[in-house]
């Protein structure tokens, strides 16, 4: 009875510690994301309402609002547009990727990587040329007959700042979403070719619908590093209005106020956290039905 008993409370203990397995193999990520994301955020936020004497307050808010609300939905602005640009532009050049073959085909993958690999920094410094009143656009377009070089394009705004961001994140969205249109098996393809469906309905009929995870995973990250990038509008931007980013380092460099700067960032990070619990809320809801459905 006894060695029942103890063989019993072994499995049972065994048991638990396989159960307990995943946690503790989940316990490192989690503690990762806890300092490196929780922890600045919590931190942040806190910081956000208080004065230089750590009184509770909602005075940097309101300064925040007053000075810088023009700022925050241009960063808005210009980053959804610069990812609904990217979004389209990588489904286009992934459905290319996908369903040709030939040189021009292996070309383009080659090429199209390289973006990925530029950093913000240099791409910024590369736009600053390209961009400039004078630069290779501007000349480019007056070889053509399409401007006069004495009243050139002025990009240094937001149409630069749109065009740069998606020319440094259409290549890493292109990456996911050809992951995703790699996953489509050929017999889809070749059946919607069968019933006599162009190039145009196969991707938006076949390719786009069993990929949306990974077009909306794509979407998310550009997103969200977009908003928090830095090193491009404060190059490229002349004048106001400028993204959030450069109004923080602004209001810590130049005045000191970490106050109004923690405001301001935990006002990215809630834009940013609409964009992430929206997707979260869309995989849990395709989690669920694909429990359901198996």
């Amino acid at each position: 009875m006894e060695h029942g008993e103890s063989g019993g409370r072994a499995a049972t203990f065994t048991e638990r510690w396989r159960g307990g397995l995943p946690f503790l193999l989940l316990m490192p990520a989690v503690g990762l994301m806890v300092v490196l994301y929780l922890y600045p955020f919590t931190a942040s936020m806190y910081r956000s309402f208080l004065d230089k004497q750590g009184t509770l307050t909602f005075a940097n808010y309101v300064k925040a609002w007053d000075l810088y609300l023009r700022d925050i939905f241009f960063s808005l602005g210009v980053t959804v547009l610069s990812t609904a640009i990217s979004v389209v532009l990588s489904i286009a050049l992934a459905a290319y990727l996908r369903l040709r073959t030939g040189r021009v085909h292996r070309l383009i993958a080659l090429i199209y990587r390289i973006p990925i690999f530029i950093p913000f920094v240099v791409v910024a410094q590369m736009m600053n040329t390209f961009l400039a009143p004078h630069g290779l656009l501007n000349i480019f377009l007056a070889q053509l007959g399409l401007i006069d070089l004495s009243a050139p394009l002025r990009m240094f705004n937001w149409q630069g700042l749109t065009f740069a961001f998606v020319w440094k994140q259409t290549a890493f969205t292109t990456l996911i979403v050809l992951g995703g249109f790699e996953m489509v098996d050929n017999s889809y393809i070749e059946a919607a070719r069968s019933i006599g469906a162009n190039l145009l309905r196969i991707i938006v009929r076949i390719l786009v619908p069993m990929s949306v995870t990974s077009i909306a995973v794509g979407a998310i990250l550009v997103f969200t590093s977009t908003m928090g990038t830095f090193t491009l509008p404060f190059m490229i931007v002349a004048g106001e209005p400028t993204t959030v980013t450069v109004d923080i380092a602004h209001r810590v460099n130049y005045f000191g106020d970490y106050g109004v700067a923690n405001a301001l960032g935990t006002i990215t990070y809630l834009m940013v956290l609409v964009a992430a619990i929206y997707y979260l809320r869309y995989a849990l809801r395709r989690s669920i039905y694909a429990t359901e459905e198996g």
